[in-house]
């Protein structure tokens, strides 16, 4: 598996693989989630975006973005579930933090819903933890941070 940084031309399979990733979520929280409301055409030319692929096509993705001194958040990170537990998403989560310390971030945010106890879980076993709770643009979120350290 290699991780590149994301095209343009990128941009469809990301947003299939958001739809794959994301679409079992619709009808558990009411209304379609963040992910799926992404221009990934214009994520991947603003924002670091960084993909996971082998010569079948890509598999996953991880979208960054800057936020207050010292802090990058990710934004989204999407698999495709016909590849769940090969490690894609834990590499592309240590890509994006290595890729952020090498920036000198020093602490790494994200949210997720409330509704995703699995993913909620995942972070956690990768050392985030929960910072806030908060309730915008119809979502219940979770804040979670980690410090990175080299």
């Amino acid at each position: 598996m290699l991780i590149r940084q994301a095209q343009v031309q990128d941009a469809p399979d990301l947003f299939l693989c958001t739809v794959l990733a994301f679409r079992e979520y619709i009808l558990q929280i009411d209304r379609t989630p963040g992910p799926m409301l992404e221009d990934y055409y214009e994520a991947i030319k603003h924002h670091p975006t960084f993909v996971a692929e082998t010569e079948d096509g890509i598999h996953g993705f991880i979208l960054l973005k800057n936020g207050e001194e010292g802090i990058m958040w990710i934004d989204v990170l999407a698999t495709n579930p016909k590849q769940a537990g090969q490690g894609i998403g834990r590499a592309l989560l240590n890509y994006a933090q290595e890729y952020m310390m090498s920036l000198d971030k020093t602490e790494c945010r994200l949210y997720t819903h409330v509704a995703y106890g699995r993913t909620l879980s995942i972070y956690q076993r990768q050392g985030f933890s929960i910072y806030d709770r908060v309730q915008e643009y119809g979502y219940d979120r979770y804040y979670l941070k980690k410090l990175l350290s080299s």
